[in-house]
């Protein structure tokens, strides 16, 4: 169903850990996925971290499907010395979703032409396609504030508000914690821990603003942005 592999290079980004000096400077990373033609679920390892990603991601409360487009990791380095891992992430897409509402406008536009299409990724963030952001924690000292205190600063302040709605405790978050950041098509930006959901805003605005953190202007990685462009074409082109 899916084109077989993809290649996600290093991008930058800020992020600063509870009660600690570090310095601001993240060296995310990169990983190669490979995709299988049949969806089967296996998993997908972030080389770096070692974390493993489910290759399909199954809600059971709305029978949703979605599939692996871009994995990475984030890092902070501490004192200048050695970098700190913090955890690995991976992006999914909802393909009937993704289909249904861009399948007609892109599906004949070459891949070459397609990733550095800008409507492409405008269209990706406007429509509300079923996608997700799951974060897997690898690092101990990692707190939920931590991760909110992070995302707030890359959203802007009139959202800052709204996103913290979603974390009322400031609880710790061991290593292997999985944190999904679920956008539906209805507007709702759901947030779940370990399959325990936290909180559900219903924004367009900030599931817009969230996911432009992946593939909007400017993302946090130009390479990671095309990565994940060209493996949704491949969906496109097989609706």
């Amino acid at each position: 169903m899916l084109a077989a592999s993809m290649a996600l290079r290093k991008d930058r980004g800020n992020i600063e850990p509870t009660e600690q000096s570090y310095s601001e400077e993240n060296r995310p990373g990169c990983a190669c996925v490979a995709v299988p033609r049949v969806l089967l679920p296996e998993d997908a390892t972030e080389p770096t971290t070692g974390i493993k990603f489910p290759t399909v991601l199954e809600d059971n409360s709305n029978l949703t499907t979605e599939v692996l487009v871009g994995m990475g990791f984030r890092s902070m380095r501490i004192m200048r010395v050695k970098n700190l891992n913090l955890y690995a992430f991976g992006l999914y897409i909802q393909p009937d979703s993704v289909c249904k509402k861009l399948g007609p406008k892109y599906a004949y536009i070459p891949d070459a032409e397609l990733k550095d299409h800008p409507d492409f990724y405008e269209d990706l963030l406007r429509e509300n396609i079923d996608m997700t952001v799951r974060l897997v924690v690898s690092y101990n000292g990692l707190s939920i504030g931590t991760v909110r205190d992070a995302f707030e600063k890359s959203l802007g302040f009139r959202l800052q508000k709204t996103f913290g709605s979603c974390f009322s405790e400031d609880i710790r978050i061991p290593a292997g914690t999985k944190i999904d950041f679920r956008q539906t098509s209805d507007g709702q930006l759901i947030t779940e821990i370990d399959g325990k959901q936290i909180g559900t805003v219903q924004s367009k605005d900030l599931c817009r603003a969230f996911f432009d953190m992946y593939i909007g202007d400017p993302p946090v990685s130009v390479e990671t942005k095309q990565d994940i462009a060209q493996n949704v074409a491949g969906l496109i082109r097989r609706c």
